[in-house]
């Protein structure tokens, strides 16, 4: 079942879903995940929800995640043997992905 935490910034709110699947991910896991979705305000702070779903399948440690702002969805997955390695690799994902969109923005206008 995911865990539900809404993080209030400069007005706006970003709810960040939790899941883990096929293992119990530790709170320091959880809450390391966690920060590390913070830093997409600081790139699009209307940034309205973001999914992080962890699962642990025989050696392979698997991060995804989607990032919810208005019009736009971002996604990306990682796979590698080390879970923090795994939720820092889709965080850099989605983080290329929204600096793309935001000088798209703002070099088309």
């Amino acid at each position: 079942m995911p865990v539900l935490h809404c993080k209030k910034r400069k007005g706006n709110i970003m709810v960040i879903e939790f899941a883990a699947r096929h293992f119990h991910a530790p709170n320091n896991i959880r809450e390391y995940a966690e920060k590390g979705v913070e830093k997409f305000k600081k790139y699009n702070d209307r940034a309205t929800q973001c999914q992080i779903i962890l699962e642990h399948e025989h050696n392979d440690h698997t991060a995804e995640i989607s990032l919810s702002v208005p019009g736009n969805r971002f996604f990306a997955k990682a796979v590698t043997k080390n879970m923090v390695k795994s939720i820092d690799n889709a965080i850099e994902k989605t983080m290329h992905q929204l600096k793309k969109h935001m000088d798209v923005l703002h070099n088309h206008r």
